[in-house]
């Protein structure tokens, strides 16, 4: 018996061949570049709906909340003033300590001052003593507010009235130009 006749295949699908060598080298590239510009785009896609900015912190803020005025006053009343690190700065020299008066009311009576000693400058941050929840200062030595430098006109405590009165702290590149700060206490 003869055998059959082969006939090529012409069902078999053949990859593009490019004949110039600039679009042999061009090609592939841009296809790679369109890939990852691709691949980025949906990431940053991901991540803006997944990223929850309820707090609305941002680097670079030139106003923080503390929060509900009567809960910050509580708080300092019982376990002294509060210590927030670096709100400002990069180098520690700007944190800064909140304190309440307890003899005025919750919206009054607020101060702000530098985390470091006035008499020693920013060379004595102060810390919290773990031991004692109160503040030392760079010697280990315990301090008051008193022995505090205070941070205005650089800063200042704002308290918002409304049903929840909130306490803030303004930096003074937020405030008008017009504005004279200083301490509601």
């Amino acid at each position: 018996m003869p055998e059959p006749r082969r006939t090529p295949r012409r069902d078999l699908v053949r990859s593009p061949r490019f004949k110039s060598p600039v679009a042999r080298a061009v090609v592939p590239v841009l296809a790679g570049i369109g890939f990852f510009a691709a691949l980025f785009g949906i990431t940053y896609l991901i991540a803006v709906v997944v990223s929850d900015d309820t707090e609305g912190i941002r680097i670079g803020d030139k106003q923080f909340t503390i929060g509900r005025a009567d809960i910050a006053a509580q708080r300092i009343r019982t376990y002294g003033p509060l210590l927030y690190a670096d709100l400002k700065g990069t180098q520690g020299e700007q944190a800064i300590v909140v304190d309440h008066d307890p003899n005025r009311p919750d919206t009054d009576g607020w101060s702000v001052y530098f985390a470091y000693r006035a008499d020693r400058g920013p060379s004595c941050l102060i810390s919290v003593n773990q031991a004692t929840e109160q503040l030392q200062d760079c010697d280990g030595a315990p301090i008051t507010v008193a022995d505090l430098e205070r941070a205005e006109p650089e800063a200042e405590v704002v308290v918002e009235l409304g049903d929840k009165p909130v306490v803030k702290v303004r930096f003074a590149a937020a405030l008008p130009p017009t504005t004279v700060t200083g301490s509601t206490g």
